[in-house]
């Protein structure tokens, strides 16, 4: 099978349709006797142009996968459709690419069972934001008591060793009792008290936003079409087989294929005061983009933080960067909906949830 001239094959050119050919002759050359299918799809225009041409009068299968509806491709022999039904998964994506996990999956596992026990207490604390972000502020408050640091600093310290939770008051009931039970802690008064590991730590200061998006893709996959929805691994690829130093190396926080392509969720919660623009949270979605150097990929930036809206709409300036990315923004009025509706098992969630992510449920139908 050759598909659009895969990393490693030795095409240096890969805007020149006579080096297409020509490496293509020596490829078909040494296996001549073999079945050959032709997948036009991918590589550059002068690569898929010099596919076609060269295997245009030999014995072989040229097909084409649209961008829209890739359930099916096209053979070229006859301009019928062959039906594709096999789901490629993100690994198998990445592999296209040069890429793989540098996360093992038993801890990809480990952190999709942890988000799925805490989909209950997720679900809450995305639908109070703001007494969400309050307690993420009194915390870090608690942090730079504990560790005599700077905020940031203190806040890394504690999402790496974990801490002693001392009096944290949180005045919403149901939100204080579902802490207390998650975590194990003892509520005094309206104070919790306890030890928080460092998986606690960092659910509470942010990782929740990350288990209520994956447990609601998850829960509601089928009904969306999409499939093989991953929270947090790590993918990356290295200069060479025996090169120790990674080329690339991030940490999505969720990742989904849909129709055939990948689409990955950055989250985001708290103020950003760092950010106030969003501008370097959109360029490191690009940029990760930018790595892959798939054509087929879409992103979207979920966030609580109040400086991307104008009231109830995203600000100007942003929502044109956003476009500019192709980058989708979920903003918190719509994260603070869904939970609701999550909570209230409205049925209408799916339909929701396919407008927020521009998921067309029939095309893979």
């Amino acid at each position: 099978m050759v598909e659009g001239l895969p990393a490693g094959c030795g095409l240096e050119e890969k805007n020149s349709i006579e080096a297409t050919i020509e490496l293509l002759g020596n490829l078909f050359s040494k296996y001549s006797d073999a079945e050959w299918i032709v997948n036009i799809t991918g590589g550059t225009k002068p690569m898929s142009i010099g596919a076609f041409e060269f295997f245009e009068s030999k014995i072989a299968k040229i097909l084409y996968v649209p961008i829209i509806g890739q359930n099916r491709a096209i053979n070229f022999a006859d301009g019928s459709f062959i039906e594709l039904r096999y789901r490629l998964k993100i690994k198998e994506f990445l592999a296209g690419y040069g890429f793989s996990y540098f996360k093992k999956d038993e801890i990809i596992l480990k952190g999709e069972r942890r988000a799925k026990e805490l989909f209950e207490l997720a679900v809450n604390l995305s639908a109070n934001i703001d007494g969400t972000h309050k307690m993420m502020n009194d915390l870090d408050i608690k942090f730079e008591e504990l560790f005599k640091e700077d905020v940031e600093t203190a806040r890394s310290k504690a999402r790496d060793k974990g801490i002693t939770l001392v009096n944290l008051e949180i005045q919403d009931e149901r939100m204080r009792n579902l802490i207390s039970d998650s975590f194990g802690l003892s509520d005094n008064g309206g104070n919790l008290n306890g030890k928080l590991d460092r998986h606690a730590v960092q659910f509470l200061t942010g990782g929740w936003l990350e288990a209520f998006i994956w447990g609601v893709l998850s829960k509601y996959s089928d009904d969306l079409s999409i499939f093989d929805v991953r929270l947090g691994i790590h993918p990356g690829k290295k200069i060479d087989k025996n090169a120790s130093i990674k080329e690339v190396k991030n940490d999505w926080d969720i990742a989904f294929m849909y129709d055939q392509s990948l689409r990955f969720v950055e989250c985001k919660t708290g103020d950003q005061e760092q950010d106030p623009s969003g501008n370097e949270t959109l360029y490191k979605v690009e940029a990760v983009k930018k790595q892959l150097g798939a054509l087929n990929i879409k992103s979207y930036l979920a966030t609580t933080s109040p400086n991307v809206l104008n009231g109830s709409n995203i600000r100007d300036a942003i929502a044109d960067r956003a476009r500019l990315y192709n980058c989708i923004i979920i903003p918190s009025l719509k994260i603070q909906s869904l939970a609701l509706m999550e909570i209230k098992r409205d049925p209408e969630i799916v339909n929701k949830l396919s407008q927020a992510f521009t998921i067309n449920k029939a095309v893979t139908k």
